[in-house]
């Protein structure tokens, strides 16, 4: 008895005006990022407001009032989801391209598990004939973006020397982080259109 040969299919990319019905977090979680980059900038004034000392100069922990603890909580709350939801947003994007570009099953077979930088990297060669190295603004971005939430939703211990103690280098810079990630969220999309232009109807 003969053995039945698989059944191969040919695959075809879709274009990138491809209709049809998708279901994707990207816009949500573009909103979510700058609205909670607002309320991250008003908290940060109220916590500026109602520091006792000058901003430069460092309060101890029984000199801050439950008030200020409160404030500051907040702040930086707000600053951990404006940098997880850019990070979602441009994940969510990517992951939305692929689909729209090859299709759920395909894409989900060979793409959806790569890491973020080589994911895109590989979609941009296959859909748009496009090789971006890591010296790319839109690749740059991307991991700025990723690194950030990483740091949040991986969290790492790490063990600090007495001679280090104090240093500020392994604190997180308020309000720099927080802003920063919107801004490479911005870069990301703005260069992505600039790569594939006929994609700008997908970009948030």
């Amino acid at each position: 008895m003969k053995s039945q040969k698989p059944t191969r299919l040919k695959f075809a990319l879709h274009d990138h005006s491809h209709t049809g019905t998708w279901l994707t977090e990207v816009n949500r979680f573009h909103k979510l990022a700058k609205s909670q980059l607002i309320k991250f900038e008003i908290f940060a004034e109220q916590v500026n407001n109602a520091w006792t000392k000058p901003l430069d100069q460092p309060i101890k922990g029984d000199e801050i009032s439950e008030n200020q603890r409160s404030l500051v909580d907040q702040r930086d709350l707000a600053s951990d989801m404006t940098r997880i939801f850019a990070a979602m947003a441009i994940e969510a994007f990517i992951n939305f391209y692929g689909v729209v570009r090859m299709g759920e099953a395909e894409y989900n077979a060979h793409y959806e598990r790569l890491g973020l930088v080589p994911k895109l990297q590989q979609l941009l060669l296959l859909c748009d004939s496009l090789s971006v190295s890591d010296k790319d603004l839109v690749i740059q971005a991307l991991n700025k973006v990723a690194q950030s939430r990483n740091a949040i939703v991986h969290p790492k211990a790490r063990e600090i020397s007495p001679e280090d103690r104090g240093n500020d280098r392994y604190s997180t810079k308020v309000p720099q982080t927080a802003r920063s990630a919107i801004a490479e969220m911005d870069i990301f999309f703005k260069e992505f259109v600039v790569l594939v232009p006929k994609a700008k109807h997908l970009v948030p």
